[in-house]
């Protein structure tokens, strides 16, 4: 961590810290949630269009 911000972060109190790493890492969890979901649901998508394949 820069010493910028290891003396802003050590400046906070203690349950305020705790705290905002907490909601970070939820939030950081629910990003890769959403992008994984959504590299999942392209896989599954045809890559050329139904009427292509069908005739």
């Amino acid at each position: 961590m820069p010493p910028v911000l290891r003396k802003f972060w050590d400046q906070i109190p203690a349950p305020t810290a705790t705290l905002l790493s907490h909601a970070g890492s939820l939030v950081v969890g629910i990003l890769t949630a959403f992008v994984l979901h959504y590299v999942l649901y392209r896989i599954g998508l045809p890559s050329k269009p139904f009427i292509y394949v069908a005739f």
